[in-house]
């Protein structure tokens, strides 16, 4: 267990990686992309699996980003989606994440369809090669013709012996209008699409280690929380579920790529409805899946 906990706390940085690339998959460090420089990077995030039958939900998210100065850093993303499920949820029908409200859930369900643009705004405060800390903001607006939202994220960065080590840490908030899926409960009136309030809780926590000149391995932990409305009483919680999963991180001269997989461990449910929607001691429905996901990330500095 403590070989395990060590494991998590640490993360390493490269001499000859590229400021601003990021080493998970999750996790944000407070490194920018330099003045003046731009770099692409392609997304591809794998939903995988639900109480059983068919799931595959792949996210594409195309980003550009900018450094406006050495600590201020501006991104945008294109996102698209691809659908594929049949027979997914704990009754053995079609129905939740992002399926469309009017889908039969007793017919499969594929789609593939524009997901909406997002923007991100990232400062750096202190650096955690010349202070003893790192830390930044981070906000982030999406507009989405399903759903849409405001982000804010702090993030911490402390790196230890000569920059071979770092501890990575996020808290994020984020308040959201979603569109309701064709799942509904005994208790629940008929689906009609209307959208509804949430808020997401959630801190992340990233460890690598460099295991060879460019190459890194590591781990990344998640703890999202979701609420009603928006606000964070905990009597408006719906839930809360926990996950875990390696990384792997690879830095070329002129491109680079990071690979995560997280794995759901556990997850609570605060009302009936989250409940009924547990396998084991997972929970899936309108909230989460197996595989939460499998995130690679390919980018191209300019």
């Amino acid at each position: 267990m403590r070989l395990a906990l060590l494991v998590v706390f640490l993360f390493a940085a490269c001499n000859i990686a590229h400021a601003g690339e990021p080493l998970f998959g999750y996790v944000y460090t407070t490194d920018t992309t330099p003045a003046d420089k731009w770099e692409f990077e392609q997304w591809i995030t794998d939903r995988e699996g639900q109480a059983g039958g068919r799931f595959h939900h792949v996210h594409f998210n195309s980003e550009v980003e900018y450094g406006v100065t050495d600590r201020f850093q501006i991104s945008a993303y294109g996102n698209f989606m691809y659908d594929n499920d049949s027979g997914n949820s704990v009754r053995g029908r079609t129905e939740g994440i992002e399926i469309p409200f009017d889908h039969d859930p007793n017919t499969p369900y594929t789609a593939f369809r524009f997901d909406g643009v997002s923007f991100e705004f990232l400062y750096r405060f202190l650096s955690p090669y010349t202070d003893p800390l790192g830390f930044a903001l981070y906000f982030e607006p999406e507009f989405s013709p399903r759903d849409g939202g405001f982000e804010f994220r702090s993030i911490f960065q402390k790196n230890f012996f000569d920059d071979q080590l770092v501890l990575a840490l996020n808290t994020w908030i984020e308040f959201e209008n979603e569109d309701g899926s064709n799942l509904v409960g005994p208790d629940d009136p008929p689906a009609d699409g209307s959208p509804s309030k949430a808020t997401m809780l959630e801190e992340d926590l990233g460890a690598s280690y460099r295991v060879t000149s460019n190459w890194f391995a590591g781990l990344e932990f998640r703890n999202h929380n979701e609420y009603r409305d928006w606000g964070i009483k905990h009597s408006d919680q719906d839930h809360t579920a926990f996950f875990l999963g390696p990384n792997i991180h690879y830095a070329a001269q002129k491109w680079f790529f990071t690979l995560s997989a997280l794995r759901q461990i556990g997850a609570v449910g605060f009302k009936p409805g989250q409940r009924a929607q547990m396998q084991g001691n997972l929970l899936y429905g309108d909230e989460h899946t197996t595989w939460d996901g499998i995130r690679l990330k390919v980018g191209f500095p300019f």
